[in-house]
């Protein structure tokens, strides 16, 4: 009798959600990943509106590829950079997932420090007139 007063509530509220059911909230926001798998190879393909952007992501690549183990085939044609990283043991492995997020980053600097003096300036006189 006393594990059936123990249970009571287990087995009544089989029917009930729980808190804990309530509450949870799968993640929404889930960052998709850009890169193309083929061939066991990762691919992508990165567009650029001006010449001195897609200029200055090459060298950085070119940089880039002297650190890395992975193995790197970068084309570039008119304001497209098309990259491909070759799987050194026949499957897409650590060391290519780490240099496509290198890579990411690295398109994210460029844009960044190469960006227009003149945007620039016009970003510090906005927060200069909110405070």
């Amino acid at each position: 009798m006393y594990l059936q007063n123990l249970m009571s509530n287990y087995l009544t509220e089989s029917n009930q959600k729980f808190e804990i059911e309530d509450s949870f909230k799968p993640i929404t926001s889930i960052k998709k990943n850009t890169w193309k798998t083929f061939d066991n190879n990762l691919k992508k393909v990165y567009e650029f509106e001006k010449t001195k952007f897609l200029e200055q992501f090459v060298l950085q690549l070119i940089k880039y590829n002297r650190e890395t183990s992975a193995e790197i085939e970068i084309r570039f044609r008119k304001n497209e950079v098309g990259i491909i990283l070759h799987a050194l043991s026949g499957q897409v492995s650590e060391i290519e997932i780490e240099a496509s997020k290198d890579i990411d980053k690295i398109k994210k600097d460029v844009m960044y420090y190469y960006a227009d003096k003149e945007w620039l300036r016009l970003r510090i006189r906005i927060r200069k007139k909110s405070k």
